[in-house]
């Protein structure tokens, strides 16, 4: 399968894992010639030990900054002491790691709270993440579009940006306008460090995380827009794995994207 997956030379696949599954790693390194990089969340209960095995690593590797799935959002003061926690385990260890990037989420509620909170990581270089404007839980999220991403890139000096494309699909149709003007809109807006793709409906306005190919999206259609933008694209897939599998469903998804 791998020889018909890296004809387009400027895109670098990278899988999505985190903490918990480490145990991954063997399955991915044997897809060395389909898996670029790995993305990698760092979840709260992160040990001294996951630290160690990640910097050792033998693909590069992103570090993702866990969300309010993992009791951690940096606009919400309800959860800052969640937050500021985080943030003081997370930089003890600065020297340790060298990710391509430390992605975060602006999340939800106080704009001017993610902002401080993304100032407190002493970490480089660290991207924020666009959110879709409806939050799986209720309300609404911060830094959905990119008139609500400028003012952390105006407040926080050298912010990369990681360019969500499920969440500005869900955006566009909470906002009920095209899809495809709207990415058109970010990448206008900003050149992503690293983009995100799943699958997802378009008469759901909520965070879905589907395969590729059992979603609405216009597959062909997105990727031709990435293509024409950045000369290098490095690409997650967010797609859902059945762990039993290993990172089978992963591999499914990537031929189905490269074959758009």
């Amino acid at each position: 399968m791998g020889s018909n997956l890296k004809m387009i030379n400027n895109i670098k696949i990278g899988i999505k894992i985190a903490t918990l599954n480490l145990d991954l790693i063997p399955d991915i390194y044997e897809n060395r010639n389909i898996i670029d990089f790995i993305e990698i969340i760092l979840t709260p209960e992160f040990t001294s030990k996951d630290i160690d095995f990640i910097k050792i690593l033998e693909l590069p590797y992103v570090i993702h900054i866990p969300n309010s799935n993992f009791g951690i959002d940096f606009g919400n003061i309800e959860k800052n002491l969640n937050n500021v926690r985080y943030i003081d385990k997370i930089n003890r260890f600065k020297n340790s790691l060298i990710p391509l990037c430390y992605i975060v989420h602006p999340e939800s509620r106080d704009v001017d709270l993610s902002i401080k909170n993304i100032k407190k990581l002493d970490v480089k270089p660290v991207a924020i993440e666009n959110m879709p404007f409806k939050s799986i839980v209720k309300g609404e999220l911060v830094g959905y579009d990119p008139d609500s991403l400028m003012k952390f890139f105006q407040c926080i000096n050298d912010l990369e940006f990681c360019f969500d494309i499920n969440h500005a699909i869900k955006t566009a149709i909470s906002k009920k306008i095209d899809y495809l003007a709207f990415i058109k809109k970010f990448l206008r807006f900003k050149q992503p460090k690293i983009f995100h793709i799943s699958g997802g409906k378009l008469n759901i306005e909520i965070d879905e995380h589907l395969h590729l190919f059992e979603g609405d999206y216009d597959v062909s259609k997105i990727k031709e827009l990435m293509l024409k933008h950045n000369d290098i694209i490095y690409l997650t897939f967010e797609t859902p794995r059945n762990n039993e599998t290993r990172i089978a469903d992963d591999l499914r998804n990537i031929k189905y994207f490269m074959k758009s």
